[in-house]
């Protein structure tokens, strides 16, 4: 069986503004927000539940403080706020930016899959649908959400799974988009700050003249319930569980882990950063705190898009991408160069490192 490949990537990141700033913006939207969402929360007991019992100021309906934090100056902690466009909007403006740049006699985008965390003002479907309409042509939409992100390896592995299934099935876009607003915080468990972003990703069949990442392999897993990050047993549950589920996509694709040329993973939980390095044998990568915002489902396109290494024109260099839900998954990729996809870079407004 031919693999899927990636065959055009975009992002879009907004300028960077200091946590500080952005909290005093969220302390007067939050006034006006829908102060529901709590109440959702707890609804949900005890499945989702235990999240709000450890973010006690949540609970009460209190933005969080992070001045109790040494690890977070929230005098510096910079993070992307888009301030013109809502959700919906990022996520147009990377479909069309791909789009844009695909010849005329293209072949028409048969599924698209939005991910996201945050619905925003718009309910997820209606994006999806939105995003349909945006390429004028009839094709299925639907979204990949709640994973956080992991939503993006979910749709990775749907990808796979539909053009096996899907005779008739050539083309899929991956959307991603994330744009925090009261009554969604920005501040999550384990001190993981979000910011706004939305990345797309265009996969086709794999043929003759197809230049791009070839999708080896992606998978999501459910860490252990209640194995809250920031904590010893929880990151160790974490980190277990990424580097298994590592370990399952080198065996299934006949890999060895000296023949992973690139790692490109999620900032925000250092203690996955260090595991992952240390189980590849690779020397371990320091996170600037003040400059890893989480963005959410378009974290994993955002910095893949942003690591030239990874898609230069060589054959055969396998990448390993991975990232986490903090709502309690983990995903992973791997990669193979199969010559250099199309990449729109007019978006791209912020370094991933």
């Amino acid at each position: 069986m031919s693999r899927p490949v990636i065959t055009a990537l975009t992002s879009c990141v907004p300028p960077a503004m200091p946590l500080s700033r952005w909290l005093e913006k969220e302390s007067a939207l939050r006034t006006t927000s829908n102060p529901g969402w709590n109440t959702w929360m707890r609804s949900w007991h005890p499945d989702y539940g235990h999240w709000l019992e450890a973010l006690p100021q949540i609970e009460a309906g209190h933005p969080p403080t992070l001045s109790h934090d040494p690890a977070i100056p929230d005098r510096c902690y910079m993070i992307p706020v888009e301030t013109t466009l809502d959700q919906t909007g990022l996520a147009a403006q990377v479909l069309r930016n791909i789009c844009a740049r695909r010849p005329g006699n293209a072949s028409p985008i048969d599924v698209i899959m939005f991910c996201h965390t945050t619905p925003g003002e718009h309910v997820p479907a209606t994006t999806a649908g939105r995003l349909c309409e945006e390429t004028g042509a009839s094709c299925l939409a639907f979204s990949v959400s709640q994973q956080q992100g992991a939503s993006v390896f979910t749709a990775l592995r749907l990808a796979g799974d539909l053009l096996l299934a899907e005779a008739d099935v050539h083309t899929i876009l991956i959307v991603a988009a994330e744009k925090w607003y009261p009554p969604f915080t920005r501040c999550a468990t384990g001190g993981v700050i979000q910011g706004d972003a939305a990345g797309a990703l265009l996969i086709q069949r794999a043929a003759p003249e197809s230049g791009g990442l070839r999708i080896l392999d992606a998978e999501t897993r459910r860490v252990p319930h209640r194995s809250q990050p920031g904590t010893t047993k929880g990151d160790e549950s974490w980190a277990s569980t990424l580097t298994k589920l590592i370990d399952l996509l080198l065996a299934r694709n006949g890999l060895h882990r000296n023949q992973i040329n690139d790692v490109i993973g999620h900032q925000g939980m250092p203690s996955l950063s260090v595991a992952v390095h240390s189980h590849l044998d690779r020397p371990a990568v320091r996170e600037r705190r003040e400059e890893s915002a989480h963005l959410g489902a378009a974290e994993s396109i955002v910095r893949l898009a942003q690591t030239p290494d990874c898609l230069a024109p060589r054959h055969d260099r396998r990448t390993l991408l991975w990232g986490f839900g903090i709502g309690g998954f983990i995903g992973a990729a791997l990669l193979e160069a199969r010559g250099m996809p199309f990449q729109d870079r007019r978006s791209t407004r912020r370094s991933a490192s």
